[in-house]
């Protein structure tokens, strides 16, 4: 049943009302004994999402949702003099609050204040605010922690209640400010919502459709090699192995870690050189000794890579036979969005080991934006002084604003920046891997971090006395009056392409990071400038007037295409080629642009978002799928409240999932998936692939705007990612072949029975190589990765759990948590409990799943 909202207002001023009545005689003055400290100690906020479904939206901005703020105190407190501050990024739109004011400052920060009604906290009684956001609310993930307590000049606090509480049994952060999602209209985004909880229960079918019997293949490696002849026989190997040629240090450790000896009395290793294709390697072993072939330095290590996952570590022993191996596609990615909230070199090392052997080869680093600047350009000081750290400076003036609930500490966890040689350590780590490493630096949307750092530096030259130095990196027209707002709801984050001093800072910005990877012996040879546009911005600018009628611009929207023009010759002159997400690049004249480019394709596929990819790869440019329907892994992995992940592209991505991908046909998705509300959808080819066109690769993204923990980017990452190495590696042979004009749809019956079953029996193999020989590297690397949960049914009285990997052991419990046994078998519920919980767990790390509850029942089957 939708809540009404005229209740709540009602309940709330009944109870306030005779509150007031109470206070008549009492004195409005503060409690000299309570302090900040203590508000900020023990002020209980409790969010709660109260309904999706029938809400009357108070603006003309589509659809919303209805929530509820409760703020309770232990004491009696009468001050007014005090403000909270809290990231929401669902822009609050009104509230229902005669005491209390909701305002939004600017992304995602918002102000609550007490109004002249206001009349204190009784104890022990919640003050209830509702309000109305933007959009809609599904998962605890849309809410933020670390709302900010601000009373009149004192220091700014963070309420303890909202602080992220760690869990040592599951290594995850939880929010126990926010409310369960427990009823339809709070997991559900709308009533047309088609998409299935992720229940016990729901996950117990769904593992049980996806398991076929299987023997192990310790033949099969990921990403899967393109042809194998291998016999029965096995070549022992327990001496070690005897290399003929020179093992670099980074290439010895990958096998060392496998398991395998390096000695000189191993069985012999010859490296020899044949002319293939890059990156392609060839492997025969025979009873006495092993031959890699290769044509580059890449084939080689890919060789060492898939030779270190062939051993076989129980026997001490690799199979005989031979290998011919291949990329699928030259690029290969990972996108790290290390902006929005910071993930160390640390990270990125961990990272980088982990793409190594997975056959990853390119490291695309989002380096700036709206919420920050990470990488430290000599010159520059304020980019990463002042845009490197978030805290609770309305000004922006040391440092910018507490977006995405970082808190008013500038020393958290969500920030800082990469120093110069930082990021060399970097860039010779990944070359080391045969990685690339792409920098992006966000424009010129999603440039807030730098326009407000060149402000800041503005001001500071202005008052030496130095304007001419102090304009000569600035980033916006003074003179603009356009009132705009972006997609993220900021208001001045775009930069102005109308301005030669914009020009001027990226040239320099460039300038030093080519240089750095020229001290570091790592040449840039790709730069992604994003492209990022904000619809409305410059309208009012004189400056882009002035432009416009010397260019013969007709509208303000048509600058994006000149910046992308201008900045990607400015690029190009430096012997780099420039890289861009679609949507920018759907606005340009493909030959004005003069050189190849990199196109980041990221429409959704029901959208028909096959009809861009087809276009730009028909351009000839090197097009790579980023397709947020299985790329994006900031979307949650299964649809629950409680897992972490925006999902506005999709309500979940498995890893079978991104198995499933078949990139080089994106119409034939339609016979397989769904949309991001549960529903078929139909796609036709009107833009078919030009016979001589192919994609360049495919990339993964990482965004973090809600990953504030280097164990939640990687959770998010593994085992997703490698998925994509598959992918990108090797096309499978139960792939759907692309037809040119073909229409699809799940009504269709185009993907076979025959092909449902060599993709089962393929999935079933990849997970044998993945849980026995993946996970324990992950394991050893002190990767963190994502543990699946069980699922469970009851059938007559009898609890029946699953797991989808046959690596992990289960356990339940029948007293709340009190005390958890082991699964072995069928359990006989014989005595009382309203809900039973079930998780996996394993004995690598001793590291539990989340939770989930499985409601008992008095029907014989549940």
């Amino acid at each position: 049943m939708a809540h009404s909202k005229g209740i709540v207002v009602k309940q709330k001023h009944l109870y306030i009302g005779a509150a007031s009545l109470s206070l008549l005689a009492c004195s409005q003055q503060p409690n000299p004994a309570l302090t900040p400290e203590d508000i900020a100690a023990q002020l209980d906020v409790h969010y709660e999402v109260v309904s999706n479904f029938d809400n009357t939206c108070e603006s003309n901005r589509g659809d919303c949702f209805d929530a509820r703020l409760s703020l309770t105190l232990p004491f009696d407190y009468r001050d007014a003099k005090w403000e909270i501050y809290f990231s929401h990024p669902k822009t609050i739109i009104s509230e229902s609050s005669e005491h209390f004011d909701i305002t939004h400052i600017n992304g995602d920060l918002h102000r609550l204040v007490p109004t002249s009604d206001y009349s204190g906290f009784n104890p022990g009684q919640p003050n209830v605010i509702g309000f109305q956001a933007i959009g809609q609310s599904v998962t605890k993930n849309d809410v933020m922690p670390n709302f900010i307590f601000k009373h009149d000049n004192s220091e700014a606090l963070v309420i303890d209640s909202t602080k992220e509480v760690f869990d040592p049994q599951t290594g995850l952060w939880e929010l126990p400010h926010v409310a369960p999602f427990s009823k339809e209209q709070q997991w559900r985004r709308t009533k047309n919502d088609n998409v299935p909880l992720a229940s016990a229960s729901w996950l117990y079918h769904h593992y049980a459709s996806l398991h076929v019997e299987k023997e192990s293949d310790l033949t099969r490696v990921i990403p899967a090699m393109r042809s194998t002849q291998w016999s029965d026989e096995r070549l022992i190997v327990e001496q070690g192995l005897s290399f003929d040629a020179e093992l670099t240090d980074t290439a010895a450790a990958y096998l060392i870690a496998a398991g395998l000896k390096l000695t000189k009395a191993g069985v012999t290793v010859i490296r020899k050189h044949q002319d293939m294709a890059p990156e392609s390697y060839a492997i025969n072993i025979s009873d006495s000794d092993i031959t890699l072939s290769a044509g580059d330095d890449a084939g080689w290590f890919y060789a060492l890579q898939s030779l270190a996952l062939l051993f076989d570590k129980k026997t001490a022993s690799l199979p005989v036979g031979s290998a011919k191996d291949t990329p699928r596609y030259p690029f290969r990615g990972v996108h790290v969005d290390v902006a929005r909230n910071f993930h160390d070199k640390a990270f990125l090392l961990r990272l980088i080991e982990q793409m190594g052997m997975l056959k990853l080869n390119k490291l695309h680093l989002h380096l700036a934006e709206d919420e920050a600047w990470r990488l430290a350009i000599p010159g520059l000081p304020e980019l990463t002084e002042i845009g490197g750290y978030r805290c609770l400076d309305l000004q922006d003036k040391t440092c910018l604003l507490p977006q995405l609930g970082a808190g008013p500490d500038p020393e958290s966890q969500v920030n800082g920046f990469f120093t110069v040689e930082d990021y060399k350590s970097v860039l010779q780590a990944a070359a080391s891997r045969h990685i690339e490493v792409i920098p992006s630096l966000d424009m010129p949307g999603h440039s807030r971090a730098a326009i407000q750092a060149m402000e800041a530096r503005y001001e500071r030259l202005m008052q030496q006395e130095q304007p001419e130095a102090a304009m000569q990196y600035m980033l916006i027209d003074l003179e603009d009056t356009t009132q705009y707002s972006s997609i993220q709801h900021y208001n001045d984050n775009t930069i102005n392409p109308c301005i030669d001093s914009s020009y001027r800072f990226i040239g320099k910005v460039l300038g030093e990071i080519k240089k750095m990877h020229d001290d570091a012996g790592v040449p840039l040879t790709r730069y992604h400038i994003g492209a990022d546009e904000t619809a409305g911005a410059w309208v009012e600018s004189p400056q882009c007037q002035r432009l416009m009628q010397k260019e013969k611009i007709d509208s303000a929207q048509q600058l994006t295409a000149y910046f992308i023009h201008r900045v990607t010759k400015i690029v190009n002159d430096m012997g780099v080629m420039a890289g861009a997400w679609s949507d920018g690049l759907s606005h340009v004249e493909p030959l004005k642009l003069g050189s190849k480019i990199q196109a980041n394709l990221w429409g959704l596929l029901p959208s028909q978002g096959h009809t861009l990819a087809h276009e730009m790869a028909n351009y000839g440019w090197d097009a790579v799928l980023s397709l947020p329907d299985v790329l994006y892994f900031d979307f949650p992995y299964m649809t629950h409240p409680e897992e972490i992940g925006f999902y506005w592209g999709s309500r979940y991505t498995s890893t079978y999932q991104v198995f499933q991908f078949m990139p080089d046909n994106l119409p034939a998705h339609a016979a397989l998936f769904v949309d991001h509300m549960g529903h078929d959808y139909d796609t036709t080819d009107t833009v078919p692939m030009n016979p001589d066109s192919s994609f360049a690769g495919i990339q993964a993204q990482l965004w973090s705007e809600s990953l504030r923990h280097e164990t939640q980017a990687e959770y998010m990452l593994f085992p997703r990612l490698v998925a994509v190495a598959e992918r990108a590696w090797h096309k499978a042979n139960w792939a759907l072949p692309y037809q040119p004009g073909e229409a699809y749809t799940a009504r269709g019956n185009q993907f076979s029975e025959q092909r449902k079953a060599a993709q089962l029996k393929d999935w079933q193999a990849f997970l044998y190589v993945l849980t026995h020989k993946i996970i324990p590297r992950l394991e050893a690397d002190e990767v963190f990765y994502r543990l699946p949960p069980a699922g469970a049914v009851i059938d007559n009285k009898t609890l029946w759990l699953n797991a989808p990997w046959s690596t992990l052991h289960m356990e339940y419990t029948l007293d709340k948590g009190a005390t958890w046994q082991r699964y072995q078998g069928p359990v006989n519920i014989d005595q009382d409990a309203d809900e039973i919980g079930v998780r996996t767990y394993t004995t690598l790390s001793d590291r539990r799943s989340k939770t989930l509850w499985l409601p008992v029942t008095n029907d014989p089957k549940h």
